[in-house]
């Protein structure tokens, strides 16, 4: 049996007033320094007076049109969709920060919606019972998407234009998933192999780019990414629930060298995203146990007694470095957030 759906989308993005927005020299947020050879914040000149709330300072519309085409036989299936998608409010990220560190940004006079466009394959088949076994190939290809400037400063930064690049990125993989759903032992294995790209190239023939315009890795490249989830029913009123997680490390920048400038040692960067921090595993347990049943009471309830990161690795969030005073030589600090983590949990429904 072959099945064809599609359909398609208009939508449409309105900014409003924003107080004291600047205005650049050349109407650019970023300059670029021919003579050092950098990105620079861009000038600003004065700011533009909207005394009207009201007043839309711009709008966006995008048509985003989509289909699936799928073939079903003896249980199994066969899958193929396009879909396009615009995002209009820009998550942006700097890894190299002391801390994790994100700010939203919506699309405006100097930033464009990013417009994602993906491709997909997959098959899908059912198994003897109960079983699924389900894989899919995928491709991504990104336009309007945001990198910010070497040494970028995002913390408390009212104008995060002045530090940001629009370019393209790319992403691929293959992703598979096996579910066992019947018995006392349910769980589910996925494993995804991919790559993710960015390349933010020069505006003009004069200015660089990003990485001297070439790909690198953006902050989402997971090359691995390992997950297991298991729920074993020990008895009607106790289950033990697993759930292990494996990612290759997030990539990241690491100095490739130092200069000192008026008494100053300077970090030096080599290309954009070349290294990664640790890889990312832990493995969280729990017990689910549902107490005796009571014709009294109105609802259902069941207590959940669990361990976060249960051997208490220590999984890199951040890693920067820093001068150590004694020894003068550069040291690597690692930041992790969560060690082993107990809870407690009660959980009750009508």
């Amino acid at each position: 049996k072959i099945s064809f759906r599609y359909g398609l989308r208009l939508n449409q993005f309105l900014r409003f007033r924003q107080d004291g927005l600047n205005r650049y020299l050349n109407d650019n947020p970023v300059s670029f320094d021919q003579n050092l050879g950098i990105y620079k914040e861009g000038e600003i000149i004065g700011k533009y007076l909207n005394p009207d709330n009201s007043k839309t300072i711009k709008s966006f519309y995008n048509i985003e049109p989509r289909f699936n085409l799928s073939y079903n036989f003896k249980n199994q299936s066969i899958k193929a969709s396009y879909n396009r998608l615009n995002q209009y409010i820009h998550l942006i990220s700097n890894t190299n920060a002391p801390a994790p560190l994100d700010i939203w940004a919506p699309s405006g006079p100097y930033l464009k919606p990013q417009q994602l466009d993906q491709l997909a394959l997959g098959y899908h088949s059912k198994l003897k019972n109960g079983n699924k076994l389900e894989t899919e190939v995928f491709y991504k290809k990104i336009k309007n998407r945001l990198d910010y400037i070497p040494g970028a400063d995002l913390v408390a930064n009212s104008a995060v234009e002045r530090v940001l690049l629009a370019g393209k990125a790319r992403a691929y993989g293959l992703e598979f998933l096996f579910k066992k759903n019947e018995g006392r032992h349910n769980y589910w294995l996925g494993y995804t192999i991919s790559k993710s790209e960015q390349k933010t190239s020069g505006r003009n023939s004069i200015e660089t780019g990003i990485n001297k315009g070439n790909w690198y890795k953006t902050g989402y490249d997971k090359t691995h990414d390992f997950s297991f989830v298991s729920n074993f029913k020990l008895n009607d009123k106790l289950t033990f629930n697993t759930n292990f997680i494996f990612q290759t490390g997030q990539p990241i920048n690491y100095p490739t060298g130092q200069y000192t400038y008026m008494d100053l040692i300077i970090p030096n960067y080599g290309k954009r995203n070349s290294n990664r921090l640790p890889n990312y595993h832990r493995l969280d347990i729990s017990l689910t146990l549902i107490p005796a049943k009571n014709k009294k009471r109105i609802f259902k309830s069941e207590w959940v007694f669990g361990f976060y990161n249960i051997y208490d690795r220590d999984n890199a969030n951040s890693i920067s470095f820093k001068q150590n005073d004694k020894t003068q030589k550069n040291e690597a600090i690692q930041l992790s957030i969560f060690g082993i983590v107990p809870s407690i949990t009660y959980n009750f429904k009508f």
